[in-house]
């Protein structure tokens, strides 16, 4: 079993870009270790809500019959992970180029002026953060 943080790719209807949010995701994760950063800070919390939800599962799959699969969503690390960015924790960790350039600059690619009030690293839109999904999966091969 594993825990998988990633994001829904979907493209940007915005901006300058032509890319989606797992372009933007792994080119974010290459550059600055986002989703790395996240799990290493988080490591605790995200860990306490996998038991649970493992937990409950099981207890699901026993009691009741349903089906005990992979792909449990972890709703609580997901919330985490917005808070993460919104706060700018990464900001804190001393990672090169946090904060970003865009945003001590107030880029926001949904205005019609480029440029607005300083904003958090990570957020331009909203849609990045919006698509994070967290999840448990699987990793067994047969």
């Amino acid at each position: 079993m594993k825990v998988c943080l990633g994001v829904i790719d979907m493209p940007y209807d915005y901006g300058d870009t032509s890319k989606t949010t797992y372009e933007v995701a792994e080119d974010l994760e290459d550059r600055y270790q986002l989703f790395s950063h996240f799990f290493e800070t988080h490591r605790d919390t995200i860990i306490q809500e996998v038991g649970e939800t493992v937990a409950y599962a099981l207890i699901n799959h026993i009691q009741h019959g349903a089906p005990f699969s992979s792909g449990e969503l972890l709703g609580e690390t997901m919330k985490e992970f917005n808070v993460f960015l919104e706060t700018e924790e990464m900001a804190g960790l001393s990672v090169d180029g946090v904060p970003t350039l865009a945003a001590l600059d107030g880029v926001n690619s949904r205005l019609k002026i480029e440029r607005g009030e300083r904003r958090p690293s990570f957020i331009d839109g909203g849609l990045f953060k919006s698509s994070f999904i967290a999840w448990i999966d699987d990793d067994a091969e047969s």
